[in-house]
């Protein structure tokens, strides 16, 4: 995923176990942080998430669309006022297209909104860390 915020472009990478029943999925998935090189300051860190989709289709194994529901836990480190670290959250909704290939490899590209609230009193950053936030991402994997 990329997130786009005020002065802040910021990368997510991660692995994400996800588990189908009929409509919907419940995803769990670690992430490594790290800011973009058009960022006003620099990050990293590392993340955990949990969420819910909803597909709209009406056969379960085939292309659908989908939107749903996702809580980012992130414990970042920024290189700005101090060295210490920021753990924050960030509630987001989505919405994408799931395309089955077969019977079982998919992508699921999506866009989603979603707002990061910080949790910690420190202020290690430069404060373009909080607040709104467009997240365009892509998944890609193997159904069991």
């Amino acid at each position: 995923m990329k997130s786009f915020g005020k002065g802040f472009i910021g990368n997510i990478a991660g692995a994400r176990y996800e588990s189908f029943k009929n409509k919907n999925s419940f995803s769990i998935g670690l992430t490594y942080h790290f800011s973009g090189k058009n960022s006003y300051s620099s990050s990293k860190g590392i993340g955990m998430y949990v969420g819910l989709r909803h597909g709209f289709g009406n056969d379960i194994n085939s292309s659908n669309p989908f939107f749903g529901i996702r809580a980012l836990f992130s414990f970042e480190n920024f290189d700005g006022k101090t060295s210490l670290n920021s753990l924050m959250v960030t509630p987001i909704a989505e919405a994408g297209y799931h395309f089955l290939f077969g019977k079982s490899l998919y992508t699921a590209p999506s866009v989603g909104w979603g707002y990061t609230i910080k949790i910690t009193k420190e202020y290690n950053s430069l404060d373009e860390d909080i607040g709104g936030r467009f997240l365009p991402g892509i998944s890609a994997g193997f159904r069991f």
